[in-house]
C-alpha cells in the first residue's frame, strides 16, 4: 500500500506541476501574439496640425502627433527635431500617436509658425 499511495502522491504532483508550466506557456504565447509597438524615428519641422492643438511632423508619407511628447516640443526655437517613440497604430485627428517620445533639436532652420 505505501508503494501505490507513493506513486499515486507522485503522480499527482507531475499532473499539478505540468498544469503550472502549461499556464506559464500560455502567458508567454499570449505575450508573443500581442502587438509590439513601431518604433518610429521621423526628422523634420514640426508643424501645427490640421486640427486645433495639433502639433505634427511629416515622415514617411504619414503624420504623427506629437502631444505625446514630454517635455513639449518648443516650436519658437524654428528648427528642425529628430523625433524617436513608439507606435502601436491609433491614430488621433493630429496623426498616428507616439508614446515614448524623445525630441532632440537639430540645427536644420524651419519656417516660423503661422
Amino acid at each position: 500500500m505505501r508503494v501505490r499511495l507513493g506513486s499515486a502522491s507522485a503522480i499527482v504532483l507531475a499532473i499539478a506541476l505540468c498544469g503550472a508550466c502549461s499556464e506559464k506557456g500560455a502567458v508567454k504565447a499570449q505575450a508573443a501574439a500581442a502587438p509590439q509597438a513601431e518604433k518610429i524615428t521621423a526628422v523634420g519641422c514640426p508643424v501645427a496640425g490640421p486640427a486645433t492643438g495639433c502639433l505634427t511632423i511629416m515622415a514617411n508619407g504619414k503624420a504623427y502627433d506629437l502631444a505625446g511628447a514630454s517635455p513639449a516640443v518648443d516650436m519658437s526655437r524654428n528648427v528642425g527635431v529628430s523625433v524617436t517613440g513608439r507606435s502601436a497604430g491609433e491614430t488621433s485627428a493630429c496623426g498616428v500617436k507616439l508614446t515614448d517620445v524623445k525630441v532632440d533639436y537639430l540645427g536644420i532652420a524651419c519656417e516660423a509658425p503661422t
